[in-house]
C-alpha cells in the first residue's frame, strides 16, 4: 500500500509527463503551422509573379527596348525598325499593309517595301494629326492625335496582339482561332471581331473602353494583392479604368459621342469644359490654358465640327459658355 510521501511523487511524476507531453505536441502543432503558412507565402507569392509575368508577350518588350517616344508636333512616323523611318506630311493619312506585310501603301500614292526581318512597325502620330491604318491580317485601326501604336508587320501564333498609346477606334477582322488583343500601359482588351474606342494617354490617369459592337475582355490589374482581375462588357457600354485607385466602373452610355472623332467632329454631353480644352488641343496642336477654376467645371453639350479652325470652334463654345478667350503668341487664353 502506497504512503502519502509516494503517492505525492506518483502524481508528481504524472503531472511531470503530463506537461512534456503538452509542450512537445504544442512544438509540434506550431512547427506544422509554420510550415503550412510558408506554403501558403510561396503559393501566394507564385501567384502574384506568375500573374504580373504571365502576360508579359514579345510586343511589350519590344516596346519596352526600342523606347520610340512619341513626339508632341511634327509629321507621323511610320518606324519600320530602328533606324528606317518615313515621314508621312498629310494632316490626314491612310496606311494599308499587304497580307504578307512586305508591301506598305501610303495615301494611295507611295508604296514601300520592307525587310523580311522587320517583325514589329511603329505608327507615331503627333498632335494635330490622324492616321488610318489597315494591318496585315485586315483589322482597321484609326489613330487620334497624340498616339503610338506598335504592330508585327504579320501576325503569327495563336494571337493578335497590338501595344496602344494614346487613343484608337479599331475595327477587328473576325478571327476565332486568333483572338485580337490591344494592350495598354494600365489594361489588354481581348476580342475575337468587334468595334470599339479606347482612349490610353500617358497624361491621363483613366483609361477608358467604349464598345459599339461585338463583346471585348478587359483585363487589368486589381487592387488586390493576387494581381490581375477581368471584366467583359457589351454594346453601349464605356468601361473606365483609375491606375490610382486599380479599380473599374462600367456604365450603358452613347458610345456615337466616343467615335465622333473618327468623323471629323466632336460630340459631347454635359461634358467639363477641361477635359473639352484638353481634346481640342490634341487635336489642333495648340496650347490652350483655361485660367478660372470655376470654368474648368462648367459643363457643354453639343457638336464641334473639327474641319473648323480653332478660332471658330472657340466662337462656339463662347456662345454656349460664359468663356471669354484671347490669343496670346501661339496659344489660347480662356477665361
Amino acid at each position: 500500500m502506497l504512503t502519502e510521501e509516494d503517492k505525492r511523487h506518483l502524481k508528481s511524476r504524472i503531472d511531470t509527463s503530463i506537461i512534456a507531453h503538452n509542450y512537445k505536441t504544442k512544438k509540434r502543432r506550431r512547427r506544422y503551422l509554420m510550415s503550412v503558412a510558408a506554403v501558403i507565402v510561396v503559393i501566394i507569392g507564385s501567384t502574384i509573379y506568375n500573374s504580373i509575368n504571365q502576360d508579359y508577350s514579345e510586343i511589350k518588350n519590344y516596346v519596352d527596348v526600342s523606347k520610340i517616344g512619341i513626339d508632341q508636333s511634327g509629321d507621323v512616323k511610320l518606324v519600320l525598325n530602328k533606324t528606317d523611318e518615313i515621314k508621312i506630311t498629310e494632316k490626314a493619312s491612310n496606311i494599308t499593309y499587304s497580307n504578307s506585310g512586305g508591301e506598305v501603301d501610303i495615301n494611295n500614292s507611295k508604296k514601300v517595301t520592307q525587310s523580311s526581318k522587320n517583325k514589329f512597325n511603329t505608327i507615331i502620330v503627333p498632335y494635330g494629326k490622324r492616321t488610318e491604318i489597315t494591318l496585315s491580317e485586315g483589322t482597321k485601326v484609326w489613330l487620334n492625335s497624340g498616339s503610338k501604336l506598335t504592330y508585327p508587320v504579320v501576325f503569327n501564333g495563336n494571337k493578335r496582339e497590338v501595344h496602344l498609346i494614346g487613343e484608337a477606334i479599331f475595327d477587328v477582322k473576325h478571327n476565332k482561332k486568333q483572338p485580337f488583343y490591344v494592350i495598354t500601359n494600365n489594361y489588354d482588351v481581348k476580342v475575337l471581331g468587334t468595334v470599339f474606342n479606347i482612349s490610353s494617354y500617358d497624361d491621363d490617369p483613366y483609361t477608358s473602353t467604349a464598345l459599339e459592337k461585338g463583346s471585348v475582355e478587359i483585363n487589368y490589374e486589381g487592387s488586390s494583392i493576387f494581381g490581375k482581375s477581368k471584366i467583359k462588357i457589351t454594346p453601349g457600354t464605356l468601361a473606365v479604368y483609375d491606375s490610382r485607385t486599380k479599380v473599374i466602373h462600367k456604365d450603358k452610355v452613347d458610345v456615337t459621342k466616343y467615335m465622333s472623332w473618327r468623323d471629323g467632329k466632336f460630340i459631347f454631353k454635359n461634358q467639363r469644359m477641361d477635359i473639352i480644352v484638353k481634346k481640342l488641343s490634341r487635336y489642333y496642336n495648340t496650347k490652350i490654358v483655361i485660367e478660372s477654376e470655376i470654368l474648368k467645371k462648367q459643363t457643354f453639350s453639343g457638336h464641334l465640327n473639327l474641319t473648323d479652325n480653332l478660332g471658330k470652334v472657340l466662337e462656339i463654345l463662347k456662345q454656349s459658355t460664359d468663356l471669354s478667350y484671347k490669343k496670346q503668341n501661339e496659344e489660347f487664353i480662356i477665361n
